[in-house]
């Protein structure tokens, strides 16, 4: 059975609920046939659903990392910020409650 047909037997029972023997009639096999194909495509998306688990945590990990290097770059901006505040005596940072000048 080719890949397109199986594909439109999974969506007929899936999505639009017909039986296993509506199908078989339409596609001239056995009912048989048509429970082993859906079963096959539920077995194939469950082994994908547990593979995106098991990268899921490498996918974490690389945020907490960027996330530190970001909390890291904001800090040393704040300091240079602050630095350049004592060492021109202004006061860089807007203050709160200001409106923007037209």
């Amino acid at each position: 059975m080719d890949k397109w047909k199986a594909e439109r037997i999974i969506h007929e029972r899936e999505i639009m609920g017909k039986s296993l023997r509506t199908l078989a009639k339409k596609y001239g096999v056995s009912p048989t046939t048509i429970s082993r194909i859906v079963n096959k495509d539920k077995l194939n998306e469950k082994a994908l659903r547990s593979s995106k688990k098991t990268v899921l945590p490498d996918d974490v990990s690389l945020l907490k990392a960027m996330l530190r290097t970001e909390q890291l770059k904001n800090e040393l901006l704040n300091n240079i910020i602050d630095i350049a505040d004592k060492e021109l005596g202004t006061n860089i940072r807007k203050k709160s409650g200001t409106r923007q000048s037209e």
